[in-house]
């Protein structure tokens, strides 16, 4: 790779982003991936090494009992993003993770139909047959957005164990309007699951679910290894938890479905990232990747061989590129990382297999992307063979 293709030092970004971008480690490529993987933080970093430290000089108990100030903080830091209670948060080793203890804990039974989107996210898909659910689909509009009124209606001919929605589509730019699903769920008692793992770090997820879940290692730039799952106090009763070694009596059902064998210097790193997030405002980080995803839109609109997805004005950082000329989609994901220095994801139709016709590019920059970053991408594509 040329050197003319290194990640530019943080371009024509405002002071804040540029802020941002400078407290982490130099990028050496142009990381146009959040949606993967974002980029931590030196601080997160740095979390996530002490604790890792502390457990090496002091032994795991002794780390463990110093790491509680922190790990509560960031339980109320996560409990205010999502809000439930801090007693309604549990750690959980990943997205994945959350909701496979979730779906052992809740009283479900085989043949029970959960209501989705034909957008869901493959693997939840998987995750609810193998439990013996019966995925249905809800009515959307053209653009795959939920429909409310088609919901409403749903819900009066039939109840669901649960209104399952992944809030920010995985493979495209789609943001489900969650806060409204939830009051007609409310309604007539549905239980309303939100799948944040693309949402929490990207847009508002304080819209009043009855279940959330998310992943550190997103657009929340902390580190891997480390999720967690929310839950509304009305259905702390009906969880069928069974505790994993000592508990006080006055932990919480849902407290009770964090596993001790896992890693707390990831969980360090998460509570250091949401805290950082917090700092910087959500309401500003969100409006900034809506122009983002935006900008980047516009920027690689019109290029020979590609069409761009969901040009609507859609508050999501993630793009999606359809190709028009029989490219072949993951040898160009690689080529653009080997040659370009690009990083972006080729995207197969098991991400979305109700949706999805063909393979995707996906481009999901964060808040630092910068003209010169979706220059080289363009340019990049342009000569893409």
């Amino acid at each position: 790779m040329s050197d003319q293709y290194l990640k530019p030092a943080g371009g024509d970004l405002p002071d804040i982003w540029r802020y941002w971008h400078d407290q982490r480690p130099p990028a050496e490529l142009v990381h146009l991936n959040s949606a993967s993987v974002g980029r931590s933080s030196m601080a997160t970093l740095r979390a996530f090494s002490e604790q890792a430290d502390r457990e090496a000089a002091a032994g795991f108990r002794s780390a463990s009992v110093q790491a509680q100030p922190l790990l509560e903080r960031g339980r109320a830091d996560l409990a205010t993003l999502l809000g439930v209670q801090p007693a309604g948060v549990a750690f959980t080793q990943s997205g994945r993770a959350a909701l496979s203890s979730l779906l052992a804990a809740w009283p479900l039974h085989a043949g029970e139909a959960v209501a989705v989107v034909p957008s869901e996210w493959g693997p939840n898909l998987t995750a609810f047959t193998n439990r013996g659910l019966r995925p249905v689909r809800l009515p959307v509009h053209g653009d795959g957005r939920l429909d409310l009124t088609g919901l409403e209606a749903a819900l009066a001919q039939t109840r669901p164990a649960f209104v399952h929605l992944t809030q920010v589509a995985s493979h495209r730019c789609l943001v489900q309007p969650v806060t409204e699903a939830a009051r007609l769920c409310r309604a007539v008692g549905v239980p309303l699951w939100i799948d944040a793992t693309q949402a929490l770090g990207h847009v508002s997820t304080g819209y009043g679910a009855d279940v959330i879940y998310a992943t550190s290692r997103k657009w929340l730039t902390g580190p891997r290894g480390a999720g967690l799952l929310a839950v509304s106090a009305a259905w702390w009763d009906i969880l069928r938890v069974r505790p994993v070694g000592k508990h006080p009596e006055s932990v919480s059902p849902v407290a009770l479905l964090e596993r001790p064998e896992t890693s707390l210097a990831a969980r360090a790193g998460l509570c250091a990232a949401v805290r950082e997030y917090l700092d910087t405002g959500p309401e500003r980080v969100s409006q900034r990747l809506a122009e983002v995803g935006s900008l980047t839109r516009s920027a690689l609109a019109g290029i020979p061989g590609w069409a761009v997805l969901d040009t609507a004005k859609v508050s999501s950082a993630i793009t999606a590129l359809r190709a028009t000329a029989g490219q072949d989609i993951a040898a160009v994901k690689a080529w653009l990382l080997a040659d370009r220095g690009i990083v972006t994801t080729a995207e197969g139709r098991s991400r979305a297999p109700w949706e999805m016709a063909e393979p995707l590019l996906r481009v999901s920059p964060h808040v630092d992307c910068c003209t010169q970053d979706l220059a080289l991408l363009r340019e990049a594509l342009i000569a893409a063979d």
